[in-house]
């Protein structure tokens, strides 16, 4: 099996209320110079951890790759295949934005070998894209999300569950709406205010309140209305037609190696995880700082490969329940858990609740 090849383009046209990964707004100056920053990445990536193999599945993420003019990522791949190879036939994704998916846009993802489209449409509310900071409104998104279908792509669209504003009425309708534009897979995520974001700000002033079981509610409205559509649930956030899954993400869940390049991309080679600083004017001036998270036994990589399948239908194995030192016994004494003679699984009335669950019983 293949290795995964994740690509971080660390800029926005504008900072979303409630996002705390790395980026930062559109900064031409910065942005020429990334894709040679970029080959330089992969050339010192292959060396350092003597990668072999070829990458069978490629993720462009952000930020938003999509805000970068036409060529940027062109030369960017260029640069980067130099030094590490894509398989033929491999899953290649990039994520977007409605606004900034355009007929264009489509045409060099095209061009370059993409496949796979990702777009973070997050509601179809314009109340509730506007309290988020999106800069496009509803009937844009579906315009984006028509378009990557008509063009040929595969295509995910993004929700966020318990913002502001939102009803089950519009998660049912999000559900129905993406399928019949085309799109053959679905995320959804819980709303996380993080400190230091415009969110947070919004609920310290009191104009909004998270609210856990309110959130609970719409996730299983949600899931009834994206089961109802044709998507199966394969991993707690995630949704697709049948074959229609997210190779790149399984990669992660199952404990396969990705390469991750650009400033605060992540990283597993082995039981050796890494980020690179997050730092975008030291990433393109040559200083590719790479960071050792954690470097991890046989026995902690089966249990992180535990924690991860119990989010998914696959489940966790008895192999790999054995090799992380896991009572399965114990644990079927629980109320949370099943075991079907192959797999174990937290049961699907606490999938949602899964963390806290791991946390106690598995980490």
């Amino acid at each position: 099996m293949g290795f995964g090849l994740y690509i971080h383009i660390p800029f926005c046209r504008k900072i979303c209320a409630y996002c705390d990964f790395y980026r930062g707004v559109y900064d031409e100056k910065k942005a020429e110079k990334y894709p040679h920053a970029l080959g330089a990445d992969a050339e010192d990536f292959v060396k350092k951890y003597s990668l072999t193999g070829e990458a069978d599945t490629v993720y462009i993420g952000g930020g938003t790759p999509t805000v970068l003019p036409r060529g940027y990522l062109g030369a960017a791949l260029t640069m980067i295949k130099k030094h590490i190879r894509i398989a033929e036939g491999a899953e290649f994704s990039c994520e977007g934005n409605p606004e900034s998916f355009t007929d264009k846009k489509a045409e060099e993802l095209k061009a370059l070998g993409v496949n796979r489209v990702s777009l973070g449409v997050q509601s179809l509310s314009d109340k509730t894209l506007s309290a988020l900071g999106r800069i496009h409104g509803a009937k844009e998104a579906k315009k984006a999300v028509g378009r990557a279908a008509g063009c040929g792509f595969r295509v995910s669209a993004d929700i966020m569950l318990g913002v502001p504003y939102q009803t089950e009425a519009d998660v049912r309708e999000f559900a129905a709406v993406m399928r019949s534009l085309g799109a053959e897979h679905l995320s959804a995520y819980m709303l996380t205010v993080s400190e230091g974001t415009p969110l947070a700000d919004m609920v310290r002033r009191g104009e909004f309140s998270p609210d856990d079981d309110r959130s609970a509610d719409l996730y299983s409205a949600f899931h009834d209305a994206a089961a109802q559509a044709g998507y199966a649930r394969y991993e707690v956030s995630n949704w697709a037609l049948p074959g229609k899954e997210c190779r790149h993400n399984i990669k992660y869940w199952t404990g396969g190696d990705y390469a991750g390049l650009g400033a605060g991309a992540y990283s597993k080679v082995g039981g050796c995880r890494f980020h690179t600083a997050p730092d975008a004017s030291a990433y393109i001036g040559g200083n590719i700082a790479r960071i050792t998270d954690e470097v991890m036994t046989e026995k902690q990589l089966a249990a992180e490969k535990a924690v991860f399948g119990l989010r998914t239908r696959l489940g966790v194995d008895k192999n790999t329940l054995s090799a992380a030192g896991i009572d399965l016994e114990k644990l079927l004494k629980t109320p949370y858990f099943t075991f079907d003679g192959n797999a174990l699984h937290i049961k699907d009335e606490y999938l949602l609740t899964s963390d806290g669950i791991v946390v106690k019983y598995i980490l």
